[in-house]
């Protein structure tokens, strides 16, 4: 009987001491945010320019749209900026506040491409006549990358 008492001492001792210990731990672990190797968010940044065939096209007031695919998944864009050609070059940066959803977010993806459109509509949608550039896959965390708008949608 003694032996059964010192066993449920014991326990009950454990118990508290990992109760005492379960609150600092959560208030150390709730505080971790997600970022890259260099301790920066997972953004992706980078300048978009008009290409000099294209410069004489569209007017100050066209929408430009700077966007984030996924290189293998939804065409739904993961994060977006939007500005106007006036602003070009347009410096931008994209990252999980300018994700589109909260359940997906850029830091939650692999490889994107990063398009960027000029449209005379001011929609999101592409149409016919709207500029538009596109990089090569990167990667979230990067920095640098440019968007020269080349290309004319037929």
């Amino acid at each position: 009987m003694a032996d059964k008492i010192f066993v449920r001492c014991g326990l009950f001792a454990c118990g508290v001491l990992l109760a005492a210990a379960v609150p600092a731990y959560a208030e150390q672990a709730g505080s971790v945010k997600l970022v890259g190797e260099a301790g920066q968010s997972l953004a992706i940044s980078g300048k978009v320019i008009l290409g000099p065939s294209l410069a004489s096209k569209g007017s100050p007031t066209d929408t430009l749209f700077v966007f984030a695919r996924e290189t293998s998944g939804p065409p739904m864009p993961v994060a977006i900026v939007r500005a106007l050609k006036k602003d070009l070059p347009f410096t931008f940066r994209l990252d999980d506040s300018t994700s589109m959803m909260p359940s997906r977010k850029l830091s939650d993806v692999g490889t994107v491409v990063i398009v960027a459109r000029l449209s005379k509509s001011g929609k999101a949608m592409p149409e016919s006549g709207d500029l538009e550039g596109m990089s090569q896959p990167v990667k979230p965390g990067t920095d640098g990358v440019t968007i020269v708008i080349d290309r004319e949608r037929p």
